[in-house]
């Protein structure tokens, strides 16, 4: 009796090692990734979370799958990722193209999930992915890319995988197409703090704001400003006189970024209208007040920074060719005529340069 409890305590210790042993090798995932990417995108980790997530439980393989993923961006505004696959003596290359780097990761993580939980003997076939189409065009893979494999290969039958893994992986797709990444956005520019060097005779001070939208990288912005008021002081004739100047400016801005997805920089083209009214008080004054309005058109640059999805800070500095020049005059009474004396009390500048920071919304 004592020789049967041995014989069964050393049978049970046994099974423990082997079952043991079976679910380490079945947990394991024989996978390594190289993931460049740009700024912003996710991390490698993330990326192998995600496979491993999806795969769930792999069997043991003599070989590791490996996996070099490279993400760009060239100038068409579309994210490519260039996932070149190995396993063994096998090696396939697949182009995949999507709207954003969040896609692109999701897409190369179901992918080497799939060849990861494949219960058959992987191919180089497998490992190329879904064939063109007859027509030569790309194919639609998941999370709204497109896939295009480097070398041509004949229609085959998917790769069978597990139920958890067609699942999870079904799950993913579907998420990721539900939300697909707007190309518009509205924007709201509030408050705008702006300082202005010309075309006024002092440094002016403004706030205001601005409304647009959004379009990839194109931005179309409608501004107004206030500026605080200034003041001239004139003595004549024994009397002192003041003038109050009093300006406010809408603008419309077209920017195109032309560099960084986080952090932007727009070049801008501005086209600007100024209203200017002259307030003068004073004793025996002929004329209390007068307006003038007149355009301008500039350039400038604009800088982005996005603190979240829907928040940025703006920052920009616009340059302006004043395409009129208005006289600032005040009529003064004389003594013993009738008729007024004019004088110049001065003339607007010919440019103006623009400094302007504030929040930016987008919706």
């Amino acid at each position: 009796m004592r020789e049967l409890r041995r014989f069964a305590a050393v049978l049970l210790c046994a099974f423990g090692l082997v079952y043991s042993g079976r679910a380490r090798a079945e947990s394991a995932a024989p996978i390594e990734l190289k993931w460049n990417a740009l700024e912003g995108c996710p991390s490698a980790d993330s990326v192998l979370a995600r496979v491993r997530k999806i795969a769930g439980t792999t069997r043991a393989t003599g070989n590791t799958l490996r996996a070099d993923a490279t993400v760009t961006q060239p100038s068409d505004g579309l994210f490519r990722l260039r996932l070149a696959i190995q396993y063994g003596n096998l090696a396939a290359v697949r182009n995949i193209e999507g709207k954003s780097c969040k896609d692109l990761a999701g897409a190369a993580a179901i992918a080497l999930a799939l060849l990861l939980s494949s219960e058959e003997p992987l191919s180089e076939r497998d490992l190329a992915g879904p064939s063109p189409t007859p027509a030569g065009s790309t194919t639609s893979g998941p999370s709204g890319t497109n896939q295009a494999p480097e070398k041509q290969a004949t229609p085959q039958t998917p790769a069978p995988t597990s139920p958890q893994a067609a699942e999870a992986a079904a799950s993913t797709a579907s998420s990721a197409e539900a939300g697909p990444p707007r190309r518009w956005h509205v924007l709201l520019v509030a408050p705008l703090a702006a300082l202005g060097f010309g075309p006024m005779p002092q440094t002016s001070r403004g706030l205001g704001g601005a409304v647009g939208y959004s379009f990839d990288r194109w931005r179309f912005l409608a501004e107004g400003k206030i500026w605080a008021s200034q003041h001239e002081t004139i003595s004549n004739w024994g009397g002192d006189f003041d003038l109050e100047l009093n300006r406010f400016s809408v603008s419309a801005r077209g920017c195109r970024s032309v560099f960084g997805s986080r952090f932007e920089l727009a070049p801008c083209a501005v086209l600007s209208v100024h209203h200017l009214s002259v307030l003068g008080t004073g004793p025996n004054l002929v004329s209390g007040g007068d307006a003038v309005t007149w355009a301008a058109v500039g350039v400038g640059v604009q800088a982005r920074l996005l603190i979240t999805q829907w928040l940025g800070l703006v920052a920009g500095v616009d340059a302006e060719l004043q395409l009129s020049r208005p006289e600032i005059t005040m009529s003064l009474p004389t003594s013993g005529s009738l008729e007024p004396t004019e004088i110049q009390v001065g003339r607007l500048g010919p440019a103006a340069a623009t400094i302007t920071v504030g929040s930016q919304w987008i919706f």
